[in-house]
């Protein structure tokens, strides 16, 4: 397969400066990014990624959603589905899952860890340590999303615990949640 080139005026973030550029890429990866002495109207710039969302709260499937945010230069989301899952359980999450994947839109879907999302909710249904063990072994779950219980995680609740465990010997990502927590709580979550 031919590289692909593009040319514009690049916006180099991490330089903070704009240059009329030529881009070469090959199996969807940057190969060289070479300044020329070509004059633009257009600019080519990264995407922007969302990082976090959950998808359900626009209303739309992760497809459609994702239709609408690449017009707006979103590239890629880190997306937690526990809405869905409190409403549809495992079968939600899947159901994200295969609709996102034809999307022109990366997602970096996460297994929802509090669903319901304490012990004091009632939903629809219940994601337990199996049910998140088997998410996060799928390739396309990039993460343990949204540790909201966290005073289960300070207190030993069991159930909260396996999942981090799990998470942790897969070597995927645990996103914390714990708004206001301070000192030694804090370094304890």
């Amino acid at each position: 397969m031919q590289p692909s080139v593009f040319k514009g005026n690049l916006i180099d973030i991490w330089n903070r400066k704009i240059f009329p550029a030529k881009i070469t890429v090959a199996n969807n990866i940057i190969q060289k990014i070479e300044e020329v002495t070509e004059s633009f109207t257009h600019y080519i710039l990264p995407g922007f990624v969302d990082a976090h969302i959950h998808i359900e709260s626009s209303m739309l499937t992760p497809y459609e959603f994702a239709r609408v945010a690449l017009t707006h230069g979103t590239a890629a989301t880190v997306s937690d589905p526990h809405e869905i899952a409190n409403v549809c359980g495992l079968d939600g999450v899947m159901y994200m899952l295969e609709n996102a994947k034809h999307a022109k839109l990366k997602f970096n879907f996460g297994a929802p860890s509090c669903v319901p999302a304490t012990s004091f909710e009632t939903a629809g249904a219940t994601l337990n340590a199996e049910d998140v063990e088997q998410l996060l072994k799928r390739d396309d779950i990039k993460y343990l999303s949204e540790m909201m219980n966290y005073p289960g995680v300070l207190f030993g609740d069991e159930q909260a615990h396996e999942k981090i465990k799990t998470a942790h010997s897969l070597n995927k990502p645990v996103d914390g949640h714990a708004p206001g927590l301070r000192g030694p709580d804090a370094k304890k979550y």
